[in-house]
């Protein structure tokens, strides 16, 4: 029997906190669009090491990546990063007197096509 709090999925376990970030972060990218690491830093609360390794975690599950990069500050260009448009699509369906709609999005909520 395993002790209490330390199965995975436990609020405060690592992974729980990580799932927390990953959305937190996720969430601010469909808000504010295309972010530096540094920005997300700053707006999450999260360390530099913490950001960069949470980016790198949704950058290999495909759910973000590069989209250029930030200039005109000292230092090297700033990456931007933003969320995947492919990494996932929705259809709806709205039936009504009428007819059938559906559409189809993607993960950023961009539409992609209709059909009546």
């Amino acid at each position: 029997m395993a002790a209490a709090g330390s199965t995975p999925g436990t609020p405060g376990t690592p992974r729980v906190l990580r799932a927390m970030n990953d959305r937190a972060v996720l969430d601010l990218l469909v808000v504010h669009g295309p972010l530096t690491r540094t920005r997300i830093g700053e707006l999450t609360g999260l360390s530099k090491p913490t950001t960069s390794q949470l980016l790198g975690r949704l950058e290999a599950a495909g759910l973000v990546h590069t989209t250029g990069s930030l200039s005109g500050r000292p230092g090297p260009n700033a990456l931007l990063y933003e969320i995947d448009p492919g990494a996932g699509h929705v259809a709806a369906l709205s039936a009504d007197p009428t007819g059938i709609t559906a559409l189809v999005a993607d993960i950023t909520g961009t539409v992609l096509g209709t059909e009546r």
